[in-house]
């Protein structure tokens, strides 16, 4: 029977979906089912992870290992926090943890997804901040302004004694990406038309004062 179960994000829509680990008493084996959130309501999300700043970047001498440039390892204990203003114009901050709780054989997700509701606009800000070592005197905070819906951010301080951070954005592919370009399509090929109009425009009306300044001379 099922034993275990967790909330994952298998194809990145912003939606989670239900992974149930269960085990077969009479082979004695083990396996896993996926359950696949089809509820769709169009409305956007952010998610996030927050990094430790260890090996956060290639080393300055020697091979180039691992192949993709590493980003260091995940955050116990992070806080994300967004602050948006919706569609009714009111403002709207959320507040989530990132691995909140370690226990054994624990199935969190190693990152933070925040739902932003029905929206169109840009995130005005997220704000992130790690855990520090006791004593430590820098506040370890950082703030990311205009960012995107349906968009995926890793943020990573460079160190521990140190206020700079990287911050890796990824716009996750949706739906609305064909809309957006299909307007986008058509509001060029407007301008486009309205500038050759004005253009052919312009030239009729320079040949027309050309042909009464020759009629005036003559």
């Amino acid at each position: 029977g099922a034993y275990a179960g967790a909330m994952v994000d298998l194809h990145a829509r912003g939606g989670l979906d239900l992974v149930v680990m269960h085990r077969s008493p009479s082979r004695g084996t083990f396996g896993a089912k996926t359950l696949l959130s089809s509820f769709n309501t169009g409305s956007t999300y952010l998610k996030a992870t927050a990094l430790n700043g260890v090996c956060w970047e290639w080393c300055e001498e020697g091979q180039r290992f691992p192949s993709t440039k590493p980003l260091g390892g995940i955050c116990h204990g992070a806080i994300w926090k967004y602050k948006m203003q919706d569609l009714g114009g009111e403002w709207r901050t959320l507040a989530a943890p990132q691995l909140a709780m370690s226990s054994h054989m624990a199935l969190s997700l190693p990152h933070v997804v925040m739902g932003l509701g029905a929206t169109s606009y840009f995130i005005e800000l997220v704000t992130v901040g790690v855990p520090l070592a006791a004593g430590a005197a820098l506040p370890h905070t950082t703030d990311v302004p205009g960012a995107i819906p349906n968009s995926e951010l890793v943020a990573s301080p460079v160190s521990s004694d140190s206020r700079e951070w990287t911050v890796h954005a990824f716009v996750h592919p949706s739906e609305g990406i064909l809309y957006v370009a299909g307007v986008l399509g058509a509001t060029l090929c407007v301008l486009a038309a309205s500038i050759l109009m004005l253009q052919r425009r312009e030239k009729y009306q320079d040949a027309m004062e050309k042909q009464l300044t020759a009629h005036a001379f003559i």
